[in-house]
């Protein structure tokens, strides 16, 4: 009876203590685990980074057609959910529990074992917990994305040997034949809304960072893509005194390639062309008529003008001369410049669309005059001389229909073509390392608008 006695007490003193040294596990568990020479909060605004830059990634992904983008932001995830679950553990153990319990508003110290952590140090732990949290289900939404992406079959090509310019015949317009692309597929909605909530989540709680170490907010996706084409804000600043005189200005000038690599790759065509995204300067803004652009790109070493449906013109490099001094040659004078220039400012275009076309190609191939004046080396600080007729050639020519019944006593307005025949001069000031130029440019005499009075003959009645 002893015995049975004395083993009873000694279970018991046993039991006591097994349940002190749980007891004092469990509340051990609930503190901060956080090692003391670990910076928490360059850690928590790395993270912060990185999770930002991965959230654009995602949107970038989306709006592709490449299913190999897709399956690429899918690991991405994987790997900075795996980061932020590593920090997030390493600082408090249960972060759910931390929390459900909205530090923002009811303070960290509310959650037994965190009285050492700020209300700062909590709202970024939650932050980096709920964006993480938000992702983990866009892996799979992302693997069936990219199998319908790779599943969307590409455009057929239209015959290259017919002309640039062809009839849709669901749109009933001209399209212009580019490369096969796949068809877009519109980004959807729900993972737009996680992608965004996300990125709110972590800059809402930037102001709790520490000043030193505060997170950059990257670019959004579309400005990032328009960044490389936009003039730099000092380039301005350093001609304020010549983009004060009337009708002059400053912009950049890009290589043909530009264009044609955008057009070939495989990127959503929905976003924003080159050409959109740059479009040509306007030189003389009218409400009426046609606004004429510089339309000017680089091909090789050249510049040359871009002729596109009845658009011509010819230019010539006037030398080292500066271009604020430049002013249109009085009449007395005119007589005393050189051939070449002469037919800058004695040229009158056409009336007749076929006369039109023909001294079209006669400039383009250079055959005026003996003048080879369809480009000019691209180099700088030299100015150059343009003259410039566009035209807005109506779409019932354009499209080759015929024309409807009802349109029969509306012709005239369907003809109307609204035009411009500029001389202006440009200059080069800088150039960049994708060979693109940025250059000053100035309007130097404004011809009547030219006219084209047969254009009655080709429509199709």
């Amino acid at each position: 009876m002893r015995r049975l006695f004395v083993c009873v007490v000694v279970i018991s003193c046993l039991g006591s203590l097994v349940g002190q040294s749980i007891a004092s596990a469990s509340t051990n568990s609930t503190a901060p685990a956080v090692d003391p020479g670990r910076d928490y909060w360059i850690e928590a605004q790395k993270l912060a980074q990185n999770h930002l830059v991965l959230l654009n990634r995602i949107e970038r992904s989306l709006s592709s057609s490449d299913p190999n983008r897709l399956r690429a932001v899918r690991g991405q995830i994987f790997l900075q959910t795996s980061a932020v679950d590593r920090f997030l553990k390493s600082s408090y153990p249960a972060p759910e529990v931390l929390c459900a319990s909205n530090p923002a508003n009811s303070g960290a110290g509310s959650v037994a074992g965190t009285d050492a952590v700020s209300l700062e140090e909590a709202q970024v732990y939650c932050a980096l917990y709920s964006s993480a949290r938000d992702l983990q289900p866009l892996r799979a939404q992302l693997d069936r994305r990219s199998g319908m992406v790779a599943a969307d079959p590409a455009r057929p090509l239209s015959d290259p040997s017919r002309s640039r310019l062809a009839l849709d015949s669901s749109l009933r317009s001209p399209i212009e034949i580019t490369n096969p692309v796949l068809s877009a597929i519109q980004p959807p909605d729900d993972i737009l809304a996680i992608v965004r909530s996300s990125r709110d989540r972590l800059v809402q709680v930037r102001s709790a960072f520490p000043v030193a170490v505060r997170f950059a907010v990257p670019t959004q996706v579309m400005q990032s893509q328009q960044t490389p084409y936009n003039l730099y804000p000092q380039e301005s600043q350093l001609y304020t005194s010549f983009l004060s005189q009337p009708h002059t200005g400053i912009t950049r000038l890009l290589s043909i390639e530009a264009y044609r690599t955008a057009s070939r790759t495989l990127e959503n065509r929905l976003a924003p062309t080159v050409a959109e995204q740059l479009p040509f300067a306007i030189l003389m803004q009218r409400s009426n008529g046609l606004s004429p652009r510089l339309a000017i790109q680089i091909e090789g070493d050249s510049f040359q003008i871009v002729q596109t449906d009845l658009d011509y013109g010819f230019m010539t490099d006037l030398g080292e001369v500066a271009i604020e001094t430049l002013v249109p040659p009085s009449v007395e004078a005119l007589p005393n410049l050189s051939d070449a220039l002469q037919l800058f400012y004695n040229y009158r275009p056409p009336l007749e669309l076929e006369a039109i076309q023909a001294d079209r190609r006669r400039f383009i191939t250079g055959k005026v005059s003996n003048l080879n004046l369809s480009q000019a080396t691209a180099a700088l600080n030299r100015t150059y001389l343009v003259r410039s007729i566009q035209f807005k050639v109506p779409e019932i020519i354009t499209s080759g229909r015929s024309l409807l019944p009802r349109e029969r006593f509306l012709l005239k307005d369907l003809l109307n073509t609204p035009s411009s025949d500029l001389l202006f001069a440009f200059r080069p000031v800088s150039r960049r390392a994708d060979g693109s130029y940025t250059v000053l440019w100035k309007v130097l005499t404004q011809f009547s608008d030219p006219q084209i009075r047969d254009l009655d003959r080709y429509v199709v009645k």
